[in-house]
């Protein structure tokens, strides 16, 4: 017969999908072999993932068990369905009739005793020569009434309570045959450890359990300072779990680590390949198309990807864990529960940046260095400003010492309104074409104070040679600072208050005439 045996919690570390749950005590063993049991573990539990630690002894062989045990009757309270509650009313209903006949019943036999009394002082009376008739016979009266009453009531309380009895039988017995017993799955892990002397051992118990998950959260607080501003930030895990065990004051650890993704190579397939002289129409036609691709950049430098191509939990190709400062108790709810990691003030730079080709609004933008001691994960931002809450937004991922850009909402004072209008040339000798792009921007700032603006408007790149893309720059006014590689131009501006500007941006694109596409 197995030894059962509990052992807390004391560590979990919350994977991208699952948790990894260790369990670890002191067990009093016995000298030689002996089978142990530990109870208590999650129905969830996944079978190979089970890993036993023992120190100061040999384990044999461990696996799970499982197993189905009714629940108690005071367990299933909260889960009653009708027909028990009416067992539960019928059975309170039973107590209170067969206490109502005990009473009547007592309360019969004073009465008994009472006329018992009478007829002794009527023939002890009548013995002496005390004779009064009209004092017994109403006391005799008086006592048949309440033997009467009393009877009457008792032949209804038996009455009722058999009647109470026979609906509490009928009702059980429907119970019997139309609801079974609640059961619970119990999950443990059983071993067998050999210790050769005996004594007490340190016993861990270590599985994977699905149903838990966790998120990176911040929130972002700008503020003035002397001599510039900085950004407090605060990074919390966001943590929802369903594994049917609480983790009650336990050691937390997050990882970004991903154990269920298969270690197998891809199967291979033949991938022929063939040449062929193109066509006489291919050699004449270059073919060509209009391309939108977003950006995503770790922190202010990082090399491009796309954005359709980050995972749900980024980071940067490396399994990274972080750990919980301090303990946390975690129910079983399926509710988020946030748990504080880290936190970090830098100093930071903001500008207003305005991009009027996705909305009108210009953005105070802040840019500042991770001084934390991980990298910032990609997640939802709180963004704080010292007026308030401002909004959310998402941060990119970010590794230590990099730049981290974020937007703190818009300022209500400034727009930017936006015109486009195209012009498509011909040459009829050459036939190469030639597209403008004028783009028109009205800057208005209705507040009181001068600010400084940078507007970032974008121009398409060319990949091919057949197509080309140049900026006017005799009709572009005022002249962008710069133009980065991705085609995004910068115009830094002055606005004064109460004011109106106006920003041409002109571009031209070029394509000779065997392209087709555009």
């Amino acid at each position: 017969m197995s030894t059962p045996v509990t052992l807390p919690v004391v560590k979990v570390t919350v994977l991208e999908d699952r948790a990894l749950v260790e369990r670890r005590g002191e067990v009093l063993l016995p000298a030689g072999a002996h089978p142990l049991r530990v109870e208590g573990l999650s129905a969830l539990a996944v079978d190979r993932s089970l890993q036993i630690t023992l120190s100061g002894g040999t384990l044999i062989g461990a696996h799970v068990s499982r197993a189905w045990k009714q629940q108690p009757k005071e367990g299933l309270r909260e889960h009653r369905t009708e027909l028990g509650r009416r067992i539960e009313s019928l059975e309170q209903a039973v107590r209170i009739a067969a206490g109502d006949v005990l009473r009547l019943e007592a309360r019969l036999g004073v009465a008994n005793a009472a006329r018992q009394d009478v007829l002794r002082s009527i023939s002890e009376g009548a013995g002496a020569g005390k004779a009064s008739p009209d004092t017994w016979h109403q006391q005799l009266a008086q006592v048949r009434a309440e033997m009467n009453t009393t009877e009457e009531a008792l032949r209804q309380a038996r009455k009722r309570e058999a009647q109470v009895r026979h609906e509490l039988a009928t009702a059980q017995g429907a119970h019997a045959q139309g609801e079974q017993p609640e059961t619970k799955l119990l999950t443990s892990a059983s071993m067998e450890v050999n210790h050769p002397t005996g004594g007490t051992v340190t016993l861990g118990v270590t599985y994977l359990v699905p149903c838990a998950v966790w998120r990176p959260a911040y929130r972002a607080t700008l503020r003035p300072r002397e001599g510039g501003e900085s950004v407090t930030l605060e990074c919390e895990a966001v943590v929802w779990q369903r594994t049917e065990e609480d983790w009650t004051n336990v050691e937390m650890a997050f990882s970004t680590a991903r154990p269920t993704l298969g270690a197998s190579p891809p199967s291979l397939v033949e991938d022929r390949l063939s040449l062929r002289d193109k066509t006489q129409q291919e050699k004449q036609v270059v073919e060509v198309s209009i391309r939108e691709e977003a950006l995503q950049t770790t922190g202010e430098g990082g090399g491009a990807k796309r954005a359709e191509d980050m995972p749900g939990l980024d980071d940067g190709g490396e399994a990274l864990t972080l750990k919980a400062p301090h303990r946390v108790t975690l129910p079983s709810d399926g509710a988020p529960h946030r748990v504080p990691l880290f936190q970090f003030t830098a100093p930071a730079t903001s500008e207003l940046v305005g991009t009027p080709e996705h909305s009108p609004l210009v953005h105070r933008v802040a840019r500042f260095e991770n001084k934390g001691t991980s990298v910032l994960l990609a997640g939802p931002v709180e963004l704080v400003r010292t007026s308030g809450y401002v909004g959310r937004a998402q941060l990119a991922f970010a590794g230590v010492g990099e730049r981290v850009k974020l937007g703190f909402g818009s300022e209500d004072a400034l727009r930017i309104a936006r015109q486009v209008e195209t012009k498509q040339d011909t040459n009829r000798l050459t036939g190469r074409r030639v597209r403008t792009h004028f783009v028109k921007l009205f800057l208005s700032n209705t507040g009181s104070q001068p600010e400084q603006i940078a507007i970032e408007e974008r121009m398409p790149v060319s990949e091919v040679e057949a197509v080309e893309i140049e900026l006017l720059k005799d009709k572009t006014k005022p002249a962008p600072v710069k133009v980065s590689p991705d085609g995004i131009a910068r115009f830094e501006l002055s606005a004064p208050p109460r004011s109106q500007q106006t920003l041409d941006f002109t571009y031209a694109v070029s394509s000779s005439s065997k392209v087709a596409g555009l």
